[in-house]
This record gives structure tokens, C-alpha cells and sequence, in this order.
């Protein structure tokens, strides 16, 4: 092997490492474009640790107290948020069509 094919095989394998590079860069890009959102409510939730420990454990704590009225508790609000949700989307329909 002559030390010129030796230099044109050893600049091949550095042009590919180097697109190999630039492909990973851009792929690592595209992987934080995708995740953003799932990053960003993660940390709004994490933002929110604090309180929503204290209230899953205060509503526990009530559970074990009172266990009927908790369920009906849950369940109302359960109903809520459910009406709530689909008053928001029916708005948005509604809105959409004018």
C-alpha cells in the first residue's frame, strides 16, 4: 500500500466520522425538539412537587379517616374536571366554527 492511497483512505475515514458527527448532532437536535414538551411539563410538575405531596398526603390521610365521604369527594371532583375538559372543548369547537 503507497503512502498516497494510504492518505486518500485515512481523509475518506475523516470525512466520514466527521458526517457521522454532524448526523448525530442533528439527530440529537431533533430528539430535544421532540421531547420538549414532555421536558417542560416534567419540570412544571416537579415546580409543583412540594404542594402536590401535601395534598395527596392530607387527602390520605382523610381517606383512611373517612373512606365513604373521600369517594364522594373524588368522584365530584372527578365529575368536574370531566365537565370542565369538555365545556373547554366544546367551546373550541364551537369557536372553530365561525
Amino acid at each position: 500500500m503507497t503512502s498516497r492511497s494510504r492518505q486518500q483512505q485515512i481523509d475518506a475515514l475523516e470525512h466520514e466520522i466527521l458526517q457521522q458527527r454532524l448526523d448525530m448532532t442533528a439527530s440529537m437536535r431533533e430528539w430535544r425538539d421532540a421531547t420538549a414538551p414532555i421536558d417542560n411539563a416534567w419540570s412544571k410538575l416537579m415546580s409543583w412537587r412540594t404542594p402536590l405531596l401535601a395534598a395527596g398526603s392530607l387527602l390520605a390521610f382523610r381517606g383512611a379517616r373517612k373512606p365513604r365521604s373521600t369517594g364522594r369527594l373524588f368522584k365530584r371532583a372527578l365529575t368536574g374536571l370531566m365537565m370542565y375538559n369538555r365545556g373547554r372543548a366544546l367551546y373550541r369547537a364551537s369557536k372553530g366554527r365561525r
